[in-house]
């Protein structure tokens, strides 16, 4: 039997109740984004009005609509939503998409409302994400069901799950566009009053698209089928969770928000904890371990070779490595002899190792070149962080020249930070993240990220 989500991120036809034939309105955006990023399905706008909207046929009402269509989007008001439902069941429609909102967020007129619509989608046999959501996307079929305006769509091995869709919009074109990352799947719940964090995280198990799942959570409804989902899919992906309502005015502020129930963080934390789901406390953290998790490379150890330009930023990275459960490796004797002839003669080569210790290297593309290569086939090193610093006037670095063999060679993760003037630094960041060598905003960060790789990689290994 397939999955009720499948109807939701792969559906063959779908029905837009409400598109508005004005610009930049929310139906009229969720319309747009369908043909401009080019959904393959059969769409079928609905307006009381009729005509066309952007080139489609739209419809009067859903009773001019062909019956079984996979699933209806509502734009609808709160108060009409119980008549939707109805016009549904009538065509056979079993799948319903709430965008609007005026439900649980909005207090007790309007949880009562939700009560009501939850209890005739049963009797009907409908299932419905929302309502107050914005939309599922989903890259591979160019499905972008969002109200947000999208510039472009990039696929990759990312998939959302948020209970807030202005959370999920932005954040998903900010780590397509700024970090790099390209997105499998994006599914707000909002108000989660049927389909549930649960459900969503076992579509996405079984989604081959999807390498690693980033939660954006402010409660859970489901607590025992959340926590058997979770346990399972841990050993076969990554699941990286950001909870807010950690503290007494957050708890208010998730409640006006979707209407989220509290939860007690400590028995929140111990629960993601047994389940193996990794959990960010701030959003650079969540987006970071989003980015280090998307990572095609998996760590033996948690042995970690540096190479750096400053013995300060050196004795940086070292108290990272006591912080975060890494441990700076023993180069063998192999590495040093291939990375010696690379060096000023007076440079120790030990870890990290301080390319710039006694003055610039007469070739600084081969400084980090050579290290990067030898560091690959180094039995006692598992992980490379390179700390770069750019300069257009004195240090110049051609990346496809400091990246050209580990390209051919690379079987551990290699990490980034870059420090140096902004458009170089952009430049740079560009180019190591486009050739899968993930980037971080300091080198603290970064040990912080390849120590929580490390550790969910070990607790699989040992189960």
């Amino acid at each position: 039997m397939a999955h009720v989500l499948k109807a939701f991120l792969e559906p063959k036809s779908i029905a837009i109740v409400g598109v508005s034939k004005t610009p930049n309105r929310p139906g009229h955006l969720i319309l747009r984004n369908l043909r401009e990023f080019g959904f393959a399905g059969d769409i079928y706008p609905v307006n009381p009005e009729g005509g066309k909207i952007l080139g489609f046929k739209t419809y009067k009402s859903m009773k001019d609509l062909p019956k079984n269509i996979d699933l209806a989007v509502s734009m609808v008001p709160a108060d009409d939503t119980l008549e939707l439902l109805n016009d549904c069941a009538d065509k056979g429609i079993k799948n319903v998409l709430l965008v609007s909102g005026g439900f649980s967020e909005s207090g007790e007129i309007g949880a009562n409302r939700q009560m009501e619509v939850v209890d005739l989608a049963k009797q009907k046999g409908i299932r419905i994400m929302g309502p107050n959501a914005v939309g599922p996307v989903n890259t591979s079929n160019s499905l972008v069901l969002h109200f947000y305006p999208m510039g472009y769509l990039k696929e990759g091995g990312v998939a959302f799950i948020a209970q807030s869709g202005q959370f999920c919009c932005p954040v998903m074109e900010h780590v397509m566009s700024s970090m790099h990352l390209g997105v499998s799947k994006s599914i707000d719940l909002g108000n989660c009053c049927d389909i549930d964090e649960a459900e969503a995280m076992e579509y996405l198990e079984e989604d081959p698209e999807t390498r690693v799942i980033a939660m954006y959570m402010e409660s859970i409804r489901a607590g025992k089928r959340f926590m058997e989902a979770a346990k399972r899919v841990t050993k076969k992906k990554p699941i990286v969770v950001f909870k807010t309502g950690r503290t007494e005015d957050g708890l208010k502020t998730a409640a006006s928000h979707t209407g989220a129930i509290a939860v007690d963080d400590t028995v929140f934390d111990v629960a993601l904890r047994q389940a193996g789901i990794i959990r960010a406390f701030d959003l650079d953290e969540f987006l970071d371990l989003t980015k280090i998790f998307d990572s095609t490379h998996i760590p033996k150890g948690n042995r970690i070779a540096v190479i750096t330009y400053s013995g300060g930023i050196g004795s940086m990275v070292a108290d990272a490595c006591g912080e975060f459960g890494m441990k700076l490796a023993e180069f063998s004797k192999d590495t040093i002899e291939k990375v010696k002839p690379f060096l000023l003669p007076s440079t120790k080569t030990s870890n990290p190792l301080d390319c710039f210790a006694v003055g610039v290297p007469l070739d600084i593309n081969d400084v980090y070149r050579a290290p990067l290569a030898a560091f690959m086939g180094d039995p006692n090193v598992d992980i490379v962080l390179l700390c770069l610093m750019v300069n257009k006037w004195v240090w110049s670095v051609d990346l496809n020249h400091v990246l050209s063999d580990l390209k051919q060679c690379q079987n551990k993760p290699v990490a980034a930070w870059v420090i140096g003037e902004d458009t170089l630094v952009r430049e740079q960041t560009g180019t190591l993240e486009e050739n899968g060598i993930p980037v971080f905003a300091s080198p603290e960060r970064a040990i912080r990220a390849l120590g929580a790789l490390w550790r969910y990689h070990s607790r699989i290994f040992e189960s």
